[in-house]
């Protein structure tokens, strides 16, 4: 899940108002603090962002505008980089929106070979567990174990009927890894991104 810039200005002014109010902002109060041109601009935003899994509303209600959030296991910390423990089940985090299933966790980034992806150190990822190589298109973000050295998240690419898999970092700085089918194993591809704002881990 990602959010287009206007969708995050609309999100921001409803977490922010309800916070302050204690309830949700009109159309035309929405229009006002966006200084949008119409409210069919602001309905279309509230209909992307229900969509997106991080409000519900109710047509013909003033007000009737409520955020969404989730609560997921923090499994530990994945280096953006190489390598790290395995993970293990810490706590359970709360996170914008509500559009994770039963089974996804979450996991800490540390360090900044994803930065140009905007992945950066301290961010939260959500991962979606699956050991299916054929699951990941080339080019996703996934978890991948590297044997003998840990975890690591990063971009696969492969191609079918190859012997081996590219793990390639999202920092200029860094270099690509090509491992070997057997050395490797896909445990999650990345489906959130989250960041830390006022002791709210946001959807990124």
């Amino acid at each position: 899940m990602s959010l287009l810039p206007a969708e995050r200005r609309l999100h921001d002014c409803l977490r922010q108002w309800i916070a302050i109010h204690g309830y949700a902002p009109t159309i035309r109060e929405m229009k006002t603090a966006l200084e949008a041109s119409s409210t069919s601009f602001v309905q279309d935003l509230l209909e992307r962002l229900q969509h997106k899994g991080l409000i519900d509303k109710h047509r013909g209600r003033s007000r009737a505008i409520r955020l969404r959030f989730s609560e997921l296991p923090l499994q530990g910390r994945i280096q953006a980089g190489y390598l790290t423990e395995h993970p293990i089940c810490w706590e359970r985090i709360r996170l914008d929106g509500n559009c994770y299933e039963d089974g996804d966790y979450a996991l800490q980034v540390c360090g900044d070979s994803m930065v140009v992806a905007q992945i950066f150190n301290g961010d939260i990822v959500v991962i979606r567990p699956t050991q299916d190589i054929w699951a990941i298109r080339p080019g996703q973000i996934a978890v991948v174990l590297i044997e003998g050295e840990g975890t690591t998240l990063k971009h696969v690419y492969y191609r079918e009927g190859d012997s081996h898999v590219t793990l390639k970092p999202s920092n200029p700085a860094l270099t690509s890894r090509t491992l070997e089918w057997p050395q490797v194993a896909v445990q999650g591809v990345m489906i959130g991104l989250h960041r830390n704002s006022d002791d709210l881990w946001m959807a990124i």
